[in-house]
């Protein structure tokens, strides 16, 4: 009953978005986020062991490990494995996907291109942990949006710069930001002020963001938050 919580075909409002709990604005970001495109957007070793323990602790239970900031509850459904590899090739037919695909290497990052990242990432113009769990109590309990600690296993490349780029196509209604990015010539920059330590960069920002994102280290995240005077947490269902 995955279109109880979630929506799945486009155009579909789930159950749970039509209760009255869920017309107050500021719960909108308390409702599941929609599975459109989860074939392309999640890896599909990551997407079966969510799908067998969405807790993703050696504990378990019911509960969101993903989205720990939501009321409403992932439940295990106790799924078989033939289940949970039958889910895995539904969500991928839908998107197009192979579900044996194997998770893309992405070039490691110089100690320059980090620099760059760096900088891009905690800039004003896309203060990207304002809305994301990223550890502290207080930050979390008013997150919008999953840890990046997360994202190498679960997210795919393609999926994510697409995501970057234009998150309303994919998931109208998002709040995660659109038009972070502008085209100047043949690559992407961002659309706002260029950091200092980014300005005599000449490759795409948002193709290096990607590769920045997806090898994010605990101690990556550490140095990033100190980096950010202050963090108010937005919404965003990345």
């Amino acid at each position: 009953n995955c279109m109880a919580c979630h929506s799945l075909p486009i155009g579909q409002k789930s159950v749970l978005s039509g209760l009255s709990l869920y017309a107050d604005p500021d719960m909108r970001d308390q409702l599941p986020p929609s599975l459109i495109e989860e074939g392309a957007r999640a890896s599909p070793d990551w997407l079966a062991r969510f799908l067998a323990n969405p807790a993703l602790d050696e504990k378990g239970g019911d509960r969101n490990g993903l989205r720990t900031y939501l009321q409403a509850r992932m439940p295990t459904f106790r799924f078989s494995s033939n289940e949970i590899a039958i889910l895995v090739r539904f969500f991928a037919a839908l998107s197009g996907q192979s579900a044996t695909a194997t998770q893309v290497r992405l070039e490691p990052l110089v100690d320059r291109e980090r620099q760059v990242a760096r900088a891009l990432f905690s800039s004003p113009g896309a203060p990207c942990l304002q809305c994301h769990l990223y550890g502290d109590p207080v930050h979390d309990s008013q997150a919008s949006a999953p840890n990046f600690l997360l994202a190498k296993d679960r997210l795919k490349p393609g999926w994510t710069l697409r995501w970057l780029l234009d998150p309303q196509t994919i998931s109208p209604g998002t709040a995660m930001p659109s038009q972070l990015f502008r085209r100047a010539g043949d690559r992407w920059v961002l659309a706002g002020q260029t950091p200092k330590d980014a300005q005599n960069y000449t490759g795409d920002h948002a193709e290096l963001l990607v590769r920045y994102m997806l090898q994010m280290t605990a101690e990556e995240q550490r140095r990033l938050i100190g980096m950010i005077p202050h963090t108010s947490a937005r919404g965003s269902q990345k």
